[in-house]
């Protein structure tokens, strides 16, 4: 059994924990549109397909964690986006 290094482990843990925040990140401003504290008229199409964007960021970030080493952090950051990622593209297929 080989050991990781603890460099690639550190990293792996870092982008684990960007991964997640870019999915907190879209969530509050997907939610805070859903509830209707951000109106469409105010910022034209931003709160729907900003989220889309850093959620698709956040997913190959929790990959790339994953591939550096399989941590359930990393996990944890691709199936937080994955969700998130779901309610804006709920909210175009409802709407449209």
């Amino acid at each position: 059994m080989t050991k990781t290094p603890t460099s690639i482990n550190g990293s792996s843990t870092f982008i684990s924990i960007v991964s997640i925040a870019a999915g907190f990140l879209a969530a509050i401003i997907a939610g805070s549109f859903l509830s209707g504290a951000i109106e469409l008229t105010t910022i034209e199409i931003f709160p729907i397909f900003f989220p889309i964007l850093i959620c698709a960021v956040g997913i190959v970030l929790g990959v790339i964690a994953y591939r550096l080493s399989k941590r359930k952090l990393a996990v944890a950051g691709i199936a937080v986006n994955a969700v998130v990622l779901l309610l804006p593209l709920t909210f175009i297929v409802v709407e449209w």
